[in-house]
């Protein structure tokens, strides 16, 4: 099984010497953004976050059980 998301770095705002990581749909190719109404692509100031996320959106949700 291969990973929907991946990470990768994005450009430092400002020219800032901190890394800043980004989402990548591997479905649609596109960089997940950040909670409407904001354009810009969801990002992260540490690669452990970033990590954090992909796991935690990867898992389908559970099942609903029947009763």
């Amino acid at each position: 099984m291969t990973s929907r998301y991946g990470i990768v770095p994005a450009d430092a705002p400002n020219g800032a010497s901190y890394p800043v990581w980004v989402i990548r749909d591997h479905e649609t190719g596109h960089l997940v953004k950040a909670l409407p109404p904001r354009p810009e692509p969801l990002r992260f100031y540490s690669y452990d976050r970033a990590q954090i996320w992909v796991r935690k959106n990867e898992k389908p949700a559970p099942a609903k059980e029947v009763t």
